[in-house]
Formats: structure tokens, sequence, C-alpha cells
């Protein structure tokens, strides 16, 4: 049984070994000659690689360049957060402004935040905010006209007893 290397391909066996046994003989590499420096030739330049153009040639037109425009440019925020927060908060004020010291304090803070809102763009819920806050202000004030005429009355009518 021959024997012979899975990685070299060399017979491992005496009698496999010589000249005749040799099937694929690789013939010594040469040595190039050597050129003189003016004989050297410079290699021709790459091939272009994808999405870019080949070198431009000696006595060859040169075509003009084409600039995509970017437009994956970050966006600026669209939102205005002080418009939103008055807007929100003037909501608020017309629940809870029949609470004496809260709403007032809620109403407030969403006429303010409302009114610097539209200075800033987008602006309309910043209006909405402040249009909300008059529209509140004068149900807090029937709210407490209302309040305090009743509690005007119950005292009178008290002191009646």
């Amino acid at each position: 049984m021959a024997i012979k290397c899975r990685f070299c391909g060399k017979w491992l066996d005496e009698r496999h070994e010589g000249p005749q046994y040799a099937r694929n003989p690789q013939p010594e590499p040469q040595p190039e000659p050597q050129q003189s420096y003016s004989q050297q030739q410079t290699p021709p330049p790459p091939p272009p690689q994808y999405g870019q153009q080949a070198p431009p040639q000696y006595n060859q037109q040169v075509p003009p360049q084409y600039t995509q425009p970017y437009y994956n440019e970050p966006q600026r925020s669209k939102s205005n957060g002080l418009g939103i927060a008055g807007f929100i908060l003037a909501l608020l004020s017309l629940l809870t402004g029949w609470i004496p010291v809260l709403g007032w304090v809620i109403w407030l803070l969403g006429l303010i935040f409302s009114f610097i809102g539209i200075f800033r763009k987008p602006r309309g819920l910043a209006i909405a905010g402040l249009i909300i806050s008059f529209l509140a202000l004068c149900a807090i004030i029937a709210i407490t006209g209302g309040v305090l005429t009743a509690a005007k009355e119950a005292m009178a009518n008290f002191g009646d007893l």
C-alpha cells in the first residue's frame, strides 16, 4: 500500500520516489531579466471602483463633476415646548380654576408660558394657550365673584338670626 502525504503530496514509501512517478512536475521558476530604468514601463492605473470615474488620459476631455445635493441634514426640532406647556397649563386652569390658590397659580403659569411661546415657531398651540388662558381668567373671575357674593349673602343671613 502506497502512503502519500495529504498536505504536501510527497510519497512516504521509498519505491514511489523518483522522477518516473512524478505526475505533475513543477518547473523551477526562472529569474526575470533585469530591465534598465529607461526600459521600465509604468503600470497601468487600477480600474475605477464602483462610484468612481477613471482618471482622464492625456488629451482627453474631462467631464464636469456632478455634485448631488446632500439631503440628510439634521432637521431642526419643529416643536415649541413653551407653547405646548402653556397650552396644557391653560387647559388645566379651566379645570382647576375654582380652587382658590392652585387654580390661579396654574392659570398664571399657563398665561406666561403661552405668551413666551408666541415668539417661537410654531405658534399654534401658544396662541391657543393664550386664548384659553383669557377664557380661564373670565371663568375664574366669574366663579370667584359668585363665591364671594354667596358668602356675603350667607353672612348677611347669618347676622339676621
